[in-house]
């Protein structure tokens, strides 16, 4: 049985790019620069990732 989607593919450009919802990824540290979490892309709002 498959879980119902709360947004649909069809307009889920989040899930069509990564490949998972956005409340499903991992966060770690806040990166100094920004004050934003750091995904585990690597990817913070101001694309530094603290360095």
């Amino acid at each position: 049985m498959e879980k119902k989607r709360e947004i649909p593919l069809e307009i889920d450009d989040h899930f069509k790019l990564f490949g998972k919802e956005p409340w499903e990824v991992d966060y770690g540290e806040k990166c100094p620069i920004c004050d934003v979490r750091i995904d585990e892309y690597g990817f913070c709002s101001c694309g530094s990732s603290g360095d």
